[in-house]
């Protein structure tokens, strides 16, 4: 009776240890997938200069729509200070209104960039957590895997190459309009 409990349990722990190789091996090729010591692509220095990029292009137009908001404004406050039609002044007034609400508006730019920069963080812990499985299990293990493409959206195909970053070479708008001359 005992060897046969001593043959289900060495059973058991040879299912398990089988089990547990077999999770250790997709770890390893999900880890490879995001951080291959091999790969050409840093993916998450990529998205966070994406992210920097989405900040300072959200920045600069959000600047733009206050400094027209401002000039709008200050045209509709010198117009009002000349003309004295009632139904122009209380249309001057509206001018005046809308402008503050375009102020008010524009400070989602400051909590677009501090929630993205919470996501920045939280990608940087991540990264370091994922350095830290890489040396656990071991670089030579998971660079022993085959690199994955990178080029291309996993879920739906697409090509994941969006407007380049400035530290990126891209075609100019130059180039792409002496195409159509």
């Amino acid at each position: 009776m005992t060897d046969h409990i001593h043959n289900a349990q060495y059973d058991e722990l040879s299912r398990q240890i089988v089990q547990l190789y077999g999770y250790m091996e997709r770890i390893k090729s999900e880890i490879a997938a995001v951080k291959h010591p091999n790969s050409k692509v840093d993916h998450f220095n990529k998205a966070a200069d994406q992210l920097a990029a989405i900040v300072t292009a959200t920045e600069e137009a959000t600047n733009t729509i206050m400094a027209a908001t401002e000039a709008t404004s200050t045209i509709a406050e010198k117009l009002k200070d000349h003309i004295r039609i009632g139904e122009v002044t209380d249309d001057l007034d509206l001018i005046i209104d809308n402008a503050n609400k375009v102020f008010e508006a524009c400070t989602f730019q400051d909590i677009t960039g501090q929630r993205i920069g919470k996501i920045v963080q939280t990608m940087n812990l991540l990264e370091g957590t994922l350095s830290s499985l890489v040396v656990i299990i071991g670089k030579d293990s998971i660079a022993a895997l085959p690199v994955q493409p990178t080029d291309k959206d996993e879920h739906n195909g697409e090509a994941m190459h969006g407007p380049a970053l400035a530290s990126e070479e891209s075609v100019s708008q130059a180039d792409i309009d002496a195409m159509f001359d």
